[in-house]
């Protein structure tokens, strides 16, 4: 897979992604990301130009209507994380612009303290808050998952990442997005065990699904969640996601 970005003439711009899963050219409005062409390996790239130009149109009232909605976006007044039911309430405190010190996140505190300068220091402070929270949460239920499968893995990180909300090498290093604590438990322990079976199989194939079935019988309804769970995510987080990578 590999991105780049490009314009046209009239200068509406979008980042390229060659897939070798895509089956057909597309268009896509990231969330906060801009546009978006994924095409496949062997897509021509001379067409893209006039794939772009013949949704042009369509591009641009999207794009305008997400910049209507960067503008309406406020921080929360409290977390509410379905993983594991928990609602922690957000204070924020202003400091000065000179005052950009970083302040001790607690994963566990029963009250979100924020401290910044805008409304970007403070996304940056409730992401990070979220990270260490996935860091305290999240490894030890894909160990306990490990066991219970007898599926092992060698090491697991915690990323926020755009598009994939877990990942597994070839070395069986298993990636979970932070994200995932917006996510319904049962859900997160199914993409838990989708990434495990990865260690047996480092495909999509029969063999694969077979053995996710047999630790998952319900993998279907899990894999369609998956899918259609982007929007559970909070703009906010989304926002500063795509701003700072």
């Amino acid at each position: 897979m590999s991105k780049d970005k490009q314009s046209s003439k009239d200068d509406l711009q979008w980042q390229l992604r060659v897939s070798s899963k895509a089956r057909y050219a597309r268009l896509r409005i990231l969330p906060f990301g801009g546009l978006e062409v994924v095409i496949p390996t062997r897509f021509p790239r001379k067409l893209v130009a006039g794939l772009v130009a013949q949704h042009a149109d369509w591009a641009r009232h999207q794009l305008a209507r997400q910049a209507q909605l960067r503008e309406s976006i406020s921080l929360p007044s409290e977390l509410r994380l379905p993983f594991d039911g928990s609602t922690t309430p957000v204070r924020y405190r202003s400091a000065p612009d000179h005052s950009q010190q970083e302040l001790f996140v607690d994963p566990a505190a029963e009250v979100i303290e924020i401290q910044g300068s805008g409304q970007g220091a403070a996304s940056a402070e409730l992401r990070r808050w979220i990270r260490e929270r996935a860091r305290r949460l999240l490894p030890p239920l894909l160990e306990d998952i490990s066991r219970h499968t007898g599926l092992d893995f060698n090491r697991v990180s915690i990323r926020s990442q755009k598009t994939r909300w877990g990942s597994c090498s070839s070395r069986s290093n298993i990636s979970l997005n932070d994200q995932l604590l917006f996510l319904p438990a049962d859900t997160v322990e199914y993409l838990m065990i989708h990434e495990l079976c990865h260690t047996r199989h480092l495909n999509h194939s029969k063999a694969y699904w077979a053995l996710v079935r047999e630790h998952c019988c319900g993998y279907k309804v899990h894999e369609k969640r998956l899918s259609q769970s982007r929007n559970l995510v909070p703009d906010w987080f989304l926002l500063d996601l795509y701003a700072n990578s």
